[in-house]
């Protein structure tokens, strides 16, 4: 697209062009006045950023010597105009002595909505530079969970739980070959997410209602260190989580923190004591005073923000005072000594002293070091002025985190401007009541404050309006990452998870706005797939759709909203009939709304759950209605997608020379960006797919050693993918063309064994029963028939709750083959019969072996040659038909060895002779090393009937 088409932009419920200078709110035009619109568009060019009112008037004004007044008049009528939406919205800030600023987030309404990856995160927070007075139980944690292996960190808000849980995960990082997990479960809401959290931090693709089998295979093996963080808000989901992985995993070690025990199987407390302080006692010395914990963390943050300070002697009974004050609770002491920078030891110990007396009497039978944390935070919020509380109270609403920008937008109003909040930011943080964390410099409330301040919010009125203004933002912003294509989607965004929770929390609580949670569902859609977090897209997913109303019916969120849902759902339940009707809707909601991009995305989806079952009639209806929206759109990646469509149906349904025009049309004229798209969004890579469905195809046309050039292609174009679907696709294609080619050379054995490791690993289903069923037929050939038949099933059972039927008549013939070779014959043909193969439907695409298989089985049972014969002709006519050399070859083979008449042997002969004539490569493979000796007649019959194979 032109430079020009970016003029077009979005914000709040407004868009606006440039080109034409119109504004428009929903299907209304805003009505805007020439100088107000010049405004608008000089102010929004420059989101974010101060445009100086002298520039403003040069700009709207040109040389015709204009004034602040007309300025602000003007201004006026814009904030007027655009509060129409949402009056408690605010768009344009006022930086006084400098100007004016848009602080809207801005996004371009035509791009697409790309789906990120998920962000990766370090897995161990930093260790403090400088811990105080916790070497010693540091060092006792690492004993104990050295021996009992599961150990859990108790102790009130504030007193450091996790520094020491950090620090000990460091101190034994090279004890486990870092092989350490830090999982901070904060800012979850709720018991569902504990395991995927868990498993995310192990690098698993949740993929799977039920994580825990999953991630009890990850953990197995080495030695590993979880450590879970802040259980107390989830500690019925974390306790039986960590029960069933220390029951289950004995190399694993378990570090908990939790304001209370889990009392799980296994758990060993340890209470973490506050820092030891020193008696009360007048005449102590500075000297000894800093022997004590406590004291020495006073002194340390005091001296962090004025370097200058050392404790007196004639102060150092001061300092002892106001740690036993504060019990040697580590953060109130923190927040002390944030009063000490500005008030001196003695008047912060005085007004320390005229707290505790207020606010402790009488509430002793509470949790004494709870009660004095809450006083601490009290005795600090009543030292700040009252903007400085409006600020704080009003910061509370932001979850995990939130920048600097965030918060003026968020906060600012007419009683407290943009200037004041941004003074008021740097003296809370100054003040120790703001913490600065990450590399990106984020402002955070501790959860302590937090909660204080929330709860002062709601006594002030306040709760309602700022956790609106907050969810607003959050929906502008998510929109905005949302609008950019996928290598220019802002990464930082995927810290802002804990924020979205937060706003889509309250949108859809009885005290929110569901049409704020719509629109948050729809924006953040992409983030909750690109970030893998499908259980809980899901969640949100249903809850939007579920408020839809008349108003969004038919609408682009509808799609959006009922899309990603239809996605979250197919990847962590399968392709179910559900599934199919969420993208059959989203389907209809794309052409209603002319969106041929979410057309082609819902037809490739609606056409993978048909091909699977199979249905192929449905399939070959969606694959061409695809060729037909893409040739239309004249998009080069939708005719590729398209064109891979066709060929894997045409492939299916055994029409291979269209086939394989038709894949190598998609190879060849892929788009990348468009291949990686679909990457993103769906885990899925054609690419891979059209690579290995192409393998199989040319070695039914003629050209073994071609094949397994591709399927190597396709393994190898996997492995490069940060996916899991990919790899499971190509092992299982190349794994079946391996073990059809050459069953003895063990290749497909060991690609078998590689596909059940990976596909358990990332909990695919489908591609694990496949695994399984090639190791069937591995066993089964070595004679271990009893376990080869209870894989064979158990592979089945995991193909059929995946809704993945395609190979479950080929496994069992040929189970049922390999058993007649070893002389079970009765036993292959109940196999067999079991299967319920229709032997009619010529269009699938195993139907010529279906046919010579039970041909086999027929020459070893009663039906004898003739009935024989009549499989492995018509096997021979309909693999003539197709165009498939490697069925045909394998028939006549078979037809030759069986026949007992001259007149016939030489009849199949030359049927076998002019079908060997025909391969272009491939002459080391069982299939034709067996046909040459057949023809040189150094086959012997007694070394088997037909079914050699």
């Amino acid at each position: 697209m032109g430079d020009e088409n970016r003029k077009f932009l979005s914000f709040g419920p407004f868009e606006l062009s440039i080109d034409s200078r119109r504004l428009t709110n929903g299907t209304q035009t805003v009505a805007l006045g020439a100088r107000a619109m010049d405004i608008l568009i000089s102010l929004v060019e420059q989101p974010n950023k101060v445009v100086g009112k002298h520039d403003l008037i040069e700009r709207v004004w040109p040389n015709q010597r204009a004034d602040e007044v007309s300025l602000r008049v003007h201004i006026s009528a814009l904030r007027k105009a655009l509060a129409q939406g949402d009056p408690s919205r605010r768009y344009i800030a006022n930086v006084p002595g400098r100007g004016y600023s848009f602080i809207v987030p801005i996004a371009t309404s035509f791009l697409q909505t790309p789906e990120p990856k998920a962000a990766r995160h370090a897995w161990l927070p930093a260790r403090l530079e400088r811990m105080v007075g916790r070497n010693a139980t540091v060092a006792a944690i690492q004993a104990k969970l050295a021996e009992q292996k599961f150990v859990t960190i108790v102790g009130p808000g504030g007193i450091g739980k996790t520094t020491v849980a950090v620090a000990v995960a460091h101190e034994m990082r090279s004890i486990f070959d870092g092989e350490v997990r830090f999982v901070d479960l904060s800012p979850l809401d709720d018991v569902s997410l504990v395991a995927p959290a868990v498993a995310s931090a192990f690098g698993l693709a949740i993929q799977t209602a039920d994580v825990l089998p999953l991630l009890i295979d990850r953990l197995a093996g080495p030695p590993k260190l979880l450590v879970l963080d802040s259980c107390e808000h989830l500690i019925d989901g974390a306790s039986a989580l960590a029960e069933k992985l220390f029951g289950h995993v004995p190399t694993l070690h378990l570090l908990v923190t939790s304001r209370e025990a889990l009392r799980a199987e296994g758990e060993n407390v340890h209470e973490l004591a506050a820092l030891a302080y020193p008696p009360e006692d007048q005449t102590l010395l500075a000297s000894d005073a800093l022997k004590y914990p406590a004291v020495q963390l006073l002194v340390d943050r005091v001296k962090a923000l004025q370097r200058q300070f050392d404790l007196h002697d004639l102060d150092a009974p001061v300092a002892a005072g106001i740690c036993r004050r504060l019990d040697g609770i580590a953060l109130a002491i923190e927040l002390a000594a944030g009063r000490v920078d500005v008030y001196g030891l003695g008047k912060t110990a005085s007004l320390l002293d005229d707290r505790l007396d207020l606010s402790w009497a009488g509430r002793r039978t509470a949790m004494p070091r709870h009660q004095t944390l809450n006083a601490a935070l009290e005795w600090s919020y009543d030292l700040l002025d009252e903007e400085q509380k409006h600020v704080l109270n009003r910061l509370s609403v932001f979850s995990g985190g939130f920048a600097f920008e965030a918060a003026i937008a968020v906060v600012a109003d007419d009683a407290v401007d943009e200037a004041k909040v941004a003074d008021c930011l740097w003296e809370l943080r100054s003040k120790s009541m703001i913490a600065l964390y990450g590399q990106t410099a984020r402002l955070r409330l501790l959860d302590t404050t937090r909660a204080f301040a929330a709860r002062r919010l709601t006594e002030a009125g306040e709760q309602g309006l700022f956790r609106r203004r907050h969810a607003l933002y959050f929906s502008d912003l998510f929109r905005q990452g949302a609008s950019m294509d996928v290598s220019g989607w802002p990464k930082a965004l995927a810290i802002e998870v804990g924020n979205l929770r937060a706003a889509m929390n309250w949108a859809f609580s009885d005290a929110g706005d569901a049409k704020v949670g719509v629109d948050l569902a729809a924006a953040s859609a992409s983030t909750w797939m690109g970030m893998a977090l499908l259980t809980e897209c899901r969640q949100w997913m249903a809850k939007a759709i579920s408020c839809l109303d008349a108003m969004n019916s038919g609408s682009r969120q509808e799609m959006i909203i009922q899309s990603a849902l239809a996605s979250s759902m197919m990847f962590t339940l399968g392709m179910t009939e559900e599934s199919y009707a969420g993208w059959a809707k989203a389907r209809r909601l794309a052409e209603g709304l002319g969106d041929v991009e979410f057309q082609l995305v819902s037809l490739l989806v609606l056409w993978a759950h048909r091909i699977r079952l199979p249905r192929y009639a449905e399939a070959i209806e969606l694959a061409e209605r695809c060729a037909e929206v893409a040739e239309a759109s004249g998009d080069r990646g939708a005719v590729a997608t398209a064109s891979y469509m066709r060929g894997v149906t045409y492939h299916h349904t055994g029409r291979l020379a269209h086939a394989e025009s038709m894949l190598e049309a998609s190879l060849h004229h892929d788009v990348e960006a468009v291949r990686k798209a679909i990457i993103e969004r769906f885990g899925y890579d054609r690419k891979t797919d059209a690579l290995a469905v192409l393998a199989n195809l040319v070695w039914l046309r003629g050209a073994p050693d071609q094949a397994r050039r591709l399927g190597r292609m396709s393994i190898a174009e996997a492995r490069q993918l940060d996916q899991a679907v990919p790899l499971c696709v190509a092992l299982t294609w190349t794994a079946l063309t391996a073990y059809l080619t050459n069953p003895e050379d063990g290749e497909a054995d060991a690609l078998a064994n590689e596909l059940v490791e990976h596909a358990g690993k990332h909990a695919v289903d489908s591609y694990y029963g496949f695994g399984f069923a090639m190791q069937a037929l591995g066993k089964v050939r070595q004679g271990e028939v009893e376990a080869a038949t209870d894989l064979l099933y158990s592979g089945l059972e995991k193909l059929s709750a995946a809704r993945y039927g395609v190979f479950h008549p080929i496994l069992q013939a040929e189970f049922a083959r390999c058993l007649a070779v070893l002389g079970h014959t009765r036993q292959a043909v109940a196999v067999f019969e079991r299967a319920e193969i229709n032997l009619d439907d010529e269009h699938q695409l195993f139907v010529p072996e279906l046919l010579r298989i039970r041909g086999e089985l027929a020459l070893r049972g009663r039906e004898g040659l003739d009935a024989c014969k009549g499989y492995f002709l018509r096997a021979i006519e309909i693999s003539d038909r197709r165009g498939s050399l490697s069925w045909t070859l394998r028939t006549a083979t078979s037809l030759a060895i069986a026949e007992t008449s001259d007149a016939g042997r030489e009849e199949a002969k030359s049927i076998l002779r002019a079908t060997l004539a025909k391969f272009r490569d491939g002459s080391d493979t069982f299939d034709l090393r067996l046909a040459n000796r057949v023809l040189d007649g150094s086959y012997r019959r007694d070394q088997g009937i037909g079914i050699a194979y």
